[in-house]
């Protein structure tokens, strides 16, 4: 079956960090998918002319579907890429809506971004600690009306393109994105197994902005606190539980993956075959 080493290969890029081809997947009946089709990546607001021509040349881009909020958006909006339509597909309306309980505020933190992300730990748990809380973030982004309809968006785009290749990304390209390529890699029939060991294949191409926060938190802002340090650190990368809740939410609450694609996802057995036969070879 797969041998998830020689699989889902970071592309290097100057502009993205987390770029990868799904081409060569078996699935459960040993067909594979083909190379050059299905794209996954971090966000393209820092491609450089070289990125684009790759993906305008040799990934022959004809969709680039973008899975983050309008907030994130702002400022830092995907560059253009010739014959490649753009598609906002939001998962979340706004991943910095609610009150935070801990005002990141404390802490004397000037890069924007960083600040922004401790806003947002707070935002979902209230001690700075991540560790489980992000699994209730994976669970709303399947289970919330809003999700639901951007991911079967996104399976429908997936569906109907015949050539090229279609680009998917969130922010950082590994949980809403993670949770479309769970989705995608479901509907051709990879097993579950493989689909997580796949996932955490990111935390390798995310490790040096991990390190990189820590140090920025640690010898530039003189923050002290281990659990948003951590914190900060984890949602660099990705954790099995967080992916583990997701397929949980699933299986318990909509009666298992192909019970969730076909209702939640509104992909008739005659769409799955389709997909299947557009992708696999």
């Amino acid at each position: 079956m797969n041998d998830i080493n020689k699989l889902s290969l970071r592309i290097k890029l100057d502009g993205t960090i987390n770029t990868r081809d799904l081409g060569g997947f078996e699935t459960t009946d040993h067909r594979h998918i083909r190379y050059k089709r299905i794209i996954r990546t971090d966000n393209l607001s820092r491609l450089t002319p070289e990125d684009i021509s790759y993906f305008e040349n040799e990934l022959q881009a004809r969709f680039d579907i973008d899975l983050r909020s309008n907030s994130e958006i702002c400022g830092k909006n995907d560059k253009k890429i010739p014959f490649c339509q753009y598609v906002h597909c939001p998962i979340t309306d706004d991943l910095n809506s609610g009150k935070s309980q801990h005002p990141h505020e404390e802490f004397i933190i000037d890069h924007p971004n960083i600040k922004s992300l401790i806003g947002f730990i707070y935002t979902i748990s209230s001690d700075g600690d991540i560790t489980t809380s992000m699994e209730n973030s994976y669970r709303s982004f399947l289970g919330l009306p809003f999700g639901i309809k951007h991911y079967r968006l996104f399976l429908d785009i997936v569906r109907k393109n015949k050539e090229g290749s279609v680009l998917y990304h969130c922010a950082d390209g590994k949980d809403r994105a993670g949770i479309a390529t769970v989705l995608f890699l479901s509907v051709l029939g990879v097993d579950r197994e493989t689909i997580i060991k796949d996932y955490l294949k990111t935390n390798a191409y995310t490790q040096e902005k991990a390190d990189s926060r820590v140090k920025y938190l640690r010898e530039d802002c003189h923050i002290t606190n281990e659990k948003v340090i951590n914190s900060v650190y984890m949602l660099a990368g990705v954790r099995e539980n967080w992916i583990r809740a997701a397929f949980d939410e699933i299986d318990n609450r909509f009666n298992g993956m192909d019970s969730y694609l076909h209702n939640q996802m509104e992909l008739t057995d005659e769409d799955i075959e389709e997909i299947k036969d557009n992708y696999l070879e």
